[in-house]
């Protein structure tokens, strides 16, 4: 990759909001799917358009990425922090360490994750998140980073029977109330909750949170077949880390991943990490339901990114970090520590999915999951939020709203 761009250009710093940008020479994942060369023109902080290659660029500045992929940014609907931070903290400095954390794998947005604490400080963690939602500061503040897009409330409303490392003493039904003070103080930036259906009241917070624009998961439940299929009837759009954190497929008593795999109302999430669900799996997952409906998610906590050792996350587990794997004292797994782009990678190594697929999967799925149509997507009018990975599908830059905000060459040389 030839050019000078650096961490901290472009106009998402404020800089030169009129520069004409272009990444010339690479293979674009085109609007249609489709991996291509073409020329990606950036202005400002949008995306001016996207062109066949050797097309004029009109005298904009260029950045040859001959021979690297060139993606939109990876939305990650599912982490709960990184680098020993946590967003349920809602310290704007460690915000910014996950930020950074999570540009060096690509990622340009993501849903603050949350796990199970009791009533007061589920509160006040959400009302302090929904204060911060938006473009979040990247390492040290003083260079922008991702957008934090809004808020995914994993727990405290799940099975105890399928609670993985959510804390038992916290988990508890949904109530009206609880649910309508929480909506209340996100002001709209709840974006996701998970839940178990199966709980008293359960139904009733489906219905409460699909009518106040919520996107309802089934996760951490031991629903049965027709306890799932209510549920989606009732407004469940989204399956929680699939596989994970539910009862296995049994072939008289399928239990809810086959409803969830095969509603086409339905997207799913899945930790890609090689240690949370199967290659094989995973393959069997996208052959079902499709890159529209399986979306990668990182489920990375605060001890992401942390040298090996033994550790406590923020809502007081501990952790052993080891060998790529995050896993309680007894060996359970408590969440993952790899990043999305090596889980693009992995799709397409091991589990033999399509690059473009893989790629759509980190990106596209996971921003029309929530709705969104201005990310995810390199077309012309969306957020210039990019990422540029090299033949070895490792990530070279990442740009969101037009900066520069991860690059390994600064890294290398720092």
């Amino acid at each position: 990759m030839n050019g000078r761009w650096s961490v901290g250009t472009g106009t998402g710093s404020g800089r030169r909001p009129d520069v004409r940008r272009a990444l010339t020479g690479g293979r674009l994942l085109w609007p249609d799917g489709r991996l291509r060369r073409g020329e990606l023109v950036l202005h400002g902080e949008r995306i001016e358009a996207v062109l066949p290659a050797g097309a004029a660029l009109d005298g904009a500045e260029a950045l040859d990425v001959t021979g690297c992929v060139v993606a939109p940014g990876f939305v990650d609907t599912h982490v709960h922090g990184g680098q020993g931070a946590n967003f349920m903290s809602a310290d704007p400095a460690l915000l910014g360490r996950i930020s950074a954390y999570l540009a060096a794998g690509g990622v340009t947005s993501c849903l603050a994750g949350t796990a199970s604490l009791d009533v007061t400080r589920t509160a006040d963690a959400v009302a302090a998140l929904a204060a911060l939602t938006g473009r979040l500061a990247g390492t040290g503040g003083d260079t922008p980073g991702i957008t934090m897009l809004g808020i995914h409330l994993e727990g405290p409303f799940l099975n105890p029977s399928f609670r993985g490392v959510h804390r038992s003493e916290h988990l508890r039904a949904p109530t009206a109330a609880e649910l309508d003070r929480l909506l209340d103080l996100a002001d709209g930036a709840l974006r996701v909750v998970t839940l178990a259906p199966e709980l008293p009241g359960g139904p009733e917070a489906v219905r409460r949170l699909d009518d106040a624009g919520v996107v309802v998961a089934l996760g951490h439940s031991g629903a049965g077949d027709a306890e799932a299929s209510d549920a989606v009837q009732a407004g469940v759009r989204r399956a929680t880390h699939l596989f994970n954190g539910l009862p296995p497929i049994h072939h008289r008593d399928p239990g809810p991943v086959p409803v969830l795999l095969t509603d086409e109302r339905v997207r799913c999430e899945v930790v890609a990490d090689g240690l949370h669900v199967a290659p094989r799996m995973l393959r069997f997952a996208v052959d079902v339901a499709g890159p529209d409906r399986i979306m990668l998610v990182s489920d990375g906590t605060d001890v992401a990114g942390l040298p090996d050792g033994r550790h406590r996350r923020y809502e007081g587990t501990e952790v052993v970090v080891h060998d790529g794997q995050a896993r309680t004292p007894s060996g359970g797994l408590a969440g993952s520590v790899t990043r999305l782009a090596d889980m693009v990678r992995l799709m397409v190594d091991t589990a033999g999915v399509d690059l473009a697929d893989a790629l759509r999967m980190a990106a596209q799925t996971p921003a029309r999951s929530l709705g969104l149509t201005d990310r995810g997507t390199l077309a012309a009018g969306a957020c210039a939020d990019v990422v540029v990975l090299g033949d070895d599908l490792r990530v070279q830059r990442t740009l969101a709203h037009g900066s520069v905000i991860y690059s390994s060459s600064q890294e290398d040389a720092s």
